[in-house]
């Protein structure tokens, strides 16, 4: 990522994510072009006081919205793959994190 100019970073629309959900005005999405494909930066600030046990699940979840998202706008790839996506959670409250942080802890 050191040779990675801030240039090649470019802000998504979220919106996808309240469709079904409740509206989150904290979500934010960057692409970041990587050669010829999109590395897709998910950062979903978390401003909550106690550790939420499913929010792996949570993730997952958003992550598959915006892969919905990307499928309906035909911004996928030319080999139509689905990009990766980091999916980042700033937990801030105590105590220490102690859920699980991916799906098969769950």
């Amino acid at each position: 990522f050191d040779e990675i100019p801030l240039s090649a970073f470019e802000r998504v629309n979220p919106a996808y994510v309240s469709e079904r959900l409740s509206a989150r005005e904290d979500d934010i999405v960057w692409r970041v072009r990587l050669g010829d494909e999109f590395l897709y930066v998910y950062i979903l600030l978390e401003c909550q006081s106690g550790v939420d046990r499913w929010m792996a699940l949570r993730m997952q979840t958003y992550i598959g919205l915006l892969y919905q998202d990307l499928v309906k706008r035909h911004a996928l790839s030319p080999g139509l793959l689905l990009p990766p996506v980091l999916p980042l959670v700033f937990y801030n409250g105590l105590p220490h994190w102690s859920a699980s942080m991916d799906l098969a802890g769950l």
